[in-house]
């Protein structure tokens, strides 16, 4: 994949405005390998996109990005939604900061079929009907649809799908890029000794 973005898909946001409930502490503070996650993933995404923001309502500790507050609404899809107001492209990636395996060939995979069909989403649907709604792509055009949900009190972003063009990928495409590492998240502390060994194999 060429260092150099697209400029249809040059936008990307990392959501980073879980309290970490579950695992017991800001997400924001994730370390793996000795290394805090947050600013791993920043330095790799701005590798990939021309710029990258942060959606939270709580300072981050990484200098230099712009952060997102949300300004209605709570949960993901406020998140996005101030970063689709916000970028210049006219598809935001989005990722969530808890997720340490992006895989720079699926993205470059999406942002073709993005380029050659144009859908509104892009997401990734396993066998089993389970959606990823991170690790994938929003269109700008999304942001009136779910600014009107959120002012409505739904924050849910599958509610909002039955008034978008939404692109689902899954089964072999999926496989082909060893689906499973690149949507894994850190929820628990279990989660974290996976990613771990997840990536001394890799060493």
């Amino acid at each position: 994949m060429s260092e150099e973005a697209k400029p249809l898909t040059g936008s990307a946001l990392i959501l980073a405005g879980g309290q970490g409930k579950r695992i017991g502490y800001d997400k924001k503070k994730l370390e793996l390998a000795g290394e805090r996650l947050l600013p791993s993933l920043v330095e790799r995404l701005g590798k990939l996109f021309n710029e990258v923001f942060i959606s939270s309502n709580n300072p981050t500790g990484v200098s230099g990005l712009i952060t997102l507050p949300d300004s209605i609404g709570e949960g993901p899809m406020a998140g996005i939604y101030q970063g689709l107001l916000r970028c210049t492209s006219e598809y935001l990636y989005v990722v969530a900061c808890d997720m340490p395996f992006i895989n720079t060939d699926y993205i470059a995979y999406m942002q073709e079929l993005l380029a050659r069909e144009g859908p509104d989403v892009c997401i990734a649907r396993h066998d089993n009907g389970d959606l990823e709604l991170f690790n994938s792509f929003y269109k700008k055009s999304c942001a009136a649809p779910m600014g009107e949900a959120l002012s409505r009190g739904i924050y849910k972003i599958r509610l909002v799908f039955d008034q978008l063009n939404v692109h689902m990928i899954h089964g072999e495409t999926l496989q082909k890029f060893g689906d499973g590492e690149m949507f894994f998240n850190i929820n628990y502390k279990e989660d974290l000794e996976q990613a771990e060994r997840n990536l001394q194999g890799r060493l």
